[in-house]
C-alpha cells in the first residue's frame, strides 16, 4: 500500500466512496494502490484507452473533459481532493469514457482496477457498501444539476466562491483555484457570462483582481445565495 501519512488517510476516508469502509478493508483495497505526484498539463488518461486503473486526488485539481471530431473541448467535471477519477469505467469494464487532465499541480492515489475488483468480489459486504457509496455519489451529482438548472448564473458563481471560503461571517481573500474559463466550465456556464455575473456581484463587495477574489460581506453572499430568485 501507499504510504499515506494521516492527513492523505482522512482525505481517503472522506471520499465518498470510500466513507463508511472499515480501515482493515480499507487497507486491503488500497494495498496494491501508490501515490504520484504530476505537473500541470500532464493527461492521466485519453478517451478510448483501456481503464486499467483509477485515481484519488489527494491534492490539486484535475479536468476530465471530451474532444470532438471539430477539436473543439468540452469540460465535463473539474475534480477535487477527495474525489475519485474513473472508478466508474474500471466497475464497468470499459475503456476510459473520457479524458483527464492535471491542471495545477497534483497529488494522486493511483489505484490499479484488477486487484481492486478481485478482492470486492470475494467481499460481498464491502461490495454493497461500496455500491452503496456510489449509488451517494450519483444522488450528489443529480443535486449539482438541479442546482446549476435552478439558480442564476450569479447564484452558481457565490456559491463557488463560499466554497473557497472558510470563513461563514466578514470578509475574506480567495484564490481561484485554476483558470476561468475552467470555472465557468465547471459552474455550466460560458466564459463570458462568467464575467457578466462576476461583474453584477460588484453589488455585493465582490472585487476581482485577476484570479483574486475580494468577498467584503460573506454573510451577504450567503443570504444572496439562498435566495429563490433569479436575477
Amino acid at each position: 500500500m501507499a504510504t499515506l501519512d494521516e492527513k492523505d488517510l482522512e482525505i481517503v476516508r472522506r471520499s465518498p466512496l470510500f466513507e463508511n469502509i472499515p480501515n482493515n478493508a480499507l487497507r486491503h483495497l488500497l494495498s496494491d494502490s501508490y501515490i504520484i505526484e504530476e505537473t500541470r498539463g500532464k493527461l492521466l488518461f485519453l478517451r478510448s484507452e483501456p481503464a486499467e486503473k483509477f485515481y484519488l486526488l489527494l491534492d490539486g485539481w484535475v479536468k476530465v473533459f471530451r474532444d470532438n471530431a471539430e477539436g473543439e473541448q468540452t469540460v465535463i467535471a473539474i475534480m477535487k481532493p477527495g474525489e475519485t477519477v474513473a472508478e466508474a469505467a474500471i466497475f464497468l469494464g470499459q475503456d476510459y469514457p473520457a479524458s483527464c487532465e492535471v491542471v495545477d499541480s497534483a497529488r494522486l492515489l493511483e489505484i490499479p482496477a484488477a486487484p481492486f475488483l478481485t478482492l470486492l468480489r470475494k467481499d460481498g459486504d464491502l461490495a454493497i457498501k461500496m455500491l452503496a457509496n456510489l449509488s451517494q455519489r450519483l444522488r450528489h451529482l443529480v443535486l449539482h444539476i438541479e442546482q446549476l438548472q435552478a439558480n442564476s448564473t450569479q447564484q452558481r458563481l457565490g456559491q463557488f466562491l463560499l466554497g473557497l471560503c472558510d470563513a461563514k461571517e466578514g470578509s475574506a481573500t480567495i484564490k481561484l483555484p485554476y483558470d476561468k474559463s475552467l470555472v465557468a466550465a465547471r459552474l455550466g456556464m460560458k466564459p463570458e457570462s462568467l464575467s457578466r455575473a462576476l461583474a453584477k456581484l460588484r453589488s455585493l463587495d465582490v472585487m476581482t483582481n485577476g484570479n483574486i477574489i475580494e468577498l467584503g460581506d460573506i454573510a451577504g453572499l450567503q443570504e444572496f445565495c439562498r435566495s429563490e430568485d433569479d436575477e
